[in-house]
C-alpha cells in the first residue's frame, strides 16, 4: 500500500509536468499573439510626411517608389518640392510616381507645368503617359 501510494505521487508529479511543458509554450504563444494585436498609436500626419520625404533619397528604387506615391495619395503641399526633385530621378518608375503624385496634389503652378511638360519626351512611355495625365487633371 505504501508502494502505491508513493507511485502515484510521482505519476501526478509528472502528469503536472508533462502538462506544464505541453502547455506552456502554447500559452506563450498566445499571449505573444495577443499582444502583437494590440491597438498601437499611429504616428501623426507630419511625421509621416517628413519621414516619407526621407525616404525619397533611398538607395532602393521600389522605396523611392512608394514614397512618391504615398506622399501623392496624402496630398501636402509640403511635399511638392521635393517631388518636383524626384522629377529628376534615374529610374523611370519613381519618376512616374513623382509625377502622378504631383497630378494628386491640388494647384500646378508654373514650375510643376513646366517640370511635367518636359517630361513629356522622357524616353519611358509610362513617365511620358503619368505625365500627360497629370497635366489634364488640371
Amino acid at each position: 500500500m505504501i508502494i502505491f501510494s508513493q507511485f502515484s505521487i510521482l505519476l501526478s508529479h509528472a502528469c503536472r509536468t508533462k502538462w506544464f511543458l505541453f502547455t506552456s509554450p502554447l500559452l506563450i504563444s498566445f499571449f505573444l499573439i495577443v499582444g502583437c494585436y494590440q491597438d498601437s498609436p499611429s504616428p501623426d500626419r507630419q511625421t509621416a510626411i517628413d519621414l516619407l520625404i526621407t525616404l525619397l533619397d533611398d538607395r532602393d528604387t521600389f522605396v523611392r517608389r512608394n514614397a512618391a506615391e504615398a506622399l501623392g495619395k496624402i496630398g501636402d503641399l509640403k511635399s511638392k518640392p521635393f517631388l518636383l526633385a524626384t522629377l529628376d530621378d534615374s529610374e523611370p518608375a519613381v519618376r512616374e510616381a513623382a509625377a502622378r503624385s504631383l497630378g494628386w496634389l491640388s494647384g500646378l503652378d508654373s514650375e510643376t507645368r513646366s517640370k511635367l511638360t518636359m517630361l513629356l519626351q522622357d524616353v519611358d512611355m509610362s513617365v511620358q503617359r503619368a505625365a500627360a495625365q497629370a497635366l489634364n487633371r488640371f
